[in-house]
């Protein structure tokens, strides 16, 4: 791609810059951009960050220990210059041209250099095929047993980056190698002892994927060199990025007014719809059915589709499928919701009790917390699951005693199905703990329902499937001014006292507070589709509408 000129000053793209939205690339490089209309970070963005930068600063440490006389930061400029080579330099400061990066660590190969970097995720997973080393023994590479990667195309491409960067420097080895560090975990929803990646450094082979890395690479310096001088090359559209993008406000205005066809797909099908001709919603929604019967749509039915573009012309944030919308209901009810801490466990377990029958059976409706308020990871975290666990199982007693139906609800069952397996696994020795087969039993029984679920089966929905964006169709709001899971992290973070902080108990509350919303808004839901989603219009009714 030719790169336009006239920019008044060279482009420098740092290594996420490859697997970014090209139009995140074009406003960050915009001078005239309106950065007033950007998202602040939330406190969930906040502490997600702290949480890199402190995993980030004691990898290094550590690294620093283990390579006492490794050249460091910029001043390993001077040893490289007078053509030193030493085994391991850290924090190597890199900039050409048009690149810039700073890799925790590179290690020499005999020919040249290759870079490892530093991430706060998991980096492998239960399988095969992982080339691993100690972080401190890097050239002791071995196929781990065991251990397959787990893919993030953006460690790959910043390490294409940093390889390329040292190339340009003439310190690049020829075997394209990039190393990654992750961040300790256990294996959640896996049987298995625990595995710390940040224990192990991740190998990665660069040469497949540098020709897509050069493509994009030079797709995004020539976005970046555009918008410098005042040109457009990259016009937004609705990518899952878009979820935490800061830039969301300025692009949602203009997708908007232009009745942009993301708004109502996703993934390829915008590609199929883009690629017939179809660019707006509107085009979408007047389209005779035949030819939308036609779309080779992959992720929706075609006619779904279209009553999805409808749906948004007209407002409707859902519409049934059929006329008649039924959702299980039982003598008692709990609902569920989970709350984790990235993959470091469970820490609470929230439940609301409701139904005809828990007056008769003096019970007490409302909401009622299992927690543990240790940092995870914590054994606590088993004794407080086998807590929740043994409410759930004397409920379930209960109403089988009396005759009576019972059903728990949650809200995308995966979430909670992920802990449930992985917590008897990994803590089998606290007292009440379930075994394996009991909660497989329940997780495929009737009692379970997904809200979620019955949503997607019963209506079509053009925008958001978030809990937090169909509660309010039931007249449901959450408390706190900032609900949302990744905020709830932050919270908790502040509650337990993580990194020798004292604990907070006002933090506390607030997740306990949030998450009773979260079970409450679940119910909330059910009562409405079984009372008032009659005035909902049918798919049907719209199909009927001219558009």
């Amino acid at each position: 791609m030719q790169v336009p000129v006239g920019s008044p000053m060279p482009v420098r793209l740092a290594p996420s810059a490859a697997g970014r939205c090209r139009r995140r690339v074009h406003l960050d490089n915009d001078p005239q951009a309106p950065r007033e209309r950007r998202l602040a970070a939330d406190d969930g963005a906040r502490h997600r960050i702290a949480d890199m930068d402190a995993h980030r600063d004691r990898v290094v440490q550590e690294l620093a220990v283990a390579f006492p006389g490794a050249p460091e930061g910029a001043s390993a400029w001077d040893v490289l210059d007078a053509g030193g080579r030493p085994p391991v330099v850290l924090g190597l400061p890199l900039a050409s041209e048009h690149r810039v990066g700073d890799p925790e660590m590179v290690v020499w190969l005999g020919d040249g250099y290759v870079p490892v970097i530093v991430r706060s995720h998991r980096t492998t997973d239960q399988g095969a095929g992982a080339v691993l080393s100690s972080p401190a023994e890097p050239l002791r590479r071995t196929v781990a047993d065991g251990r397959k990667p787990r893919p993030h195309q953006s460690d790959v491409l910043a390490l294409a980056h940093l390889y390329r960067l040292l190339g340009e420097q003439g310190l690049a080895s020829d075997t394209a190698l990039g190393g990654v560090i992750g961040r300790g975990h256990a294996d959640a929803g896996e049987p298995g002892a625990a595995h710390d990646d940040a224990e192990n450094v991740l190998w990665h082979d660069l040469s497949v994927l540098l020709p897509e890395y050069d493509r994009r690479f030079a797709d995004r310096l020539a976005v970046a060199t555009a918008a410098r001088a005042g040109q457009v090359l990259a016009r937004p559209t609705r990518i899952g990025e878009c979820r935490r993008c800061p830039w969301w406000p300025v692009c949602s205005v203009e997708l908007e007014a232009g009745h942009d066809i993301s708004l109502v797909s996703a993934g390829g099908d915008t590609e199929v719809l883009l690629g017939a001709g179809v660019r707006t919603v509107d085009q979408l929604a007047r389209m005779p059915a035949d030819e939308v019967a036609e779309l080779p749509l992959t992720g929706i039915d075609p006619a779904t589709a279209r009553t999805r573009a409808r749906a948004w012309l007209v407002g409707a944030p859902v519409v049934r499928r059929h006329g008649r919308i039924t959702v299980p209901r039982a003598d008692l009810e709990l609902d569920v919701d989970m709350e984790s801490y990235l993959d470091d466990g469970a820490y609470l377990w929230g439940t609301f009790l409701t139904g005809p029958a828990v007056t008769r059976l003096g019970l007490t409706a409302g909401y009622r917390p299992f927690a543990s308020w240790r940092p995870m990871p914590d054994a606590d975290e088993g004794r407080a699951f086998a807590d929740f666990w043994g409410y759930l199982t004397e409920l379930r007693r209960l109403a089988a005693e009396h005759g009576l139906t019972f059903a728990a609800y949650c809200y995308s069952r995966w979430a909670e199905e992920r802990w449930l397996r992985s917590t008897p696994v990994r803590y089998p020795q606290v007292p009440g703990m379930p075994g394996t087969a009991a909660i497989e039993a329940f997780c495929s029984g009737p009692q379970w329902v997904d809200m979620y679920q019955q949503i997607r089966d019963q209506f079509i929905v053009p925008g958001s499937m978030k809990l937090k964006s169909l509660a309010p169709l039931a007249g449901f709001h959450w408390r706190d001014a900032e609900p949302g899971g990744e905020n709830s992290m932050a919270w908790y973070r502040t509650a337990v006292g993580f990194d020798g902080a004292a604990p907070d108990v006002a933090s506390a509350e607030r997740v306990l507070r949030y998450n009773e919303d979260d079970v409450r808004a679940t119910l909330a839901l059910r009562e409405w589709m079984t009372h008032r989603s009659g005035t909902v219009p049918t798919a049907a009714e719209l199909d009927a509408r001219v558009f």
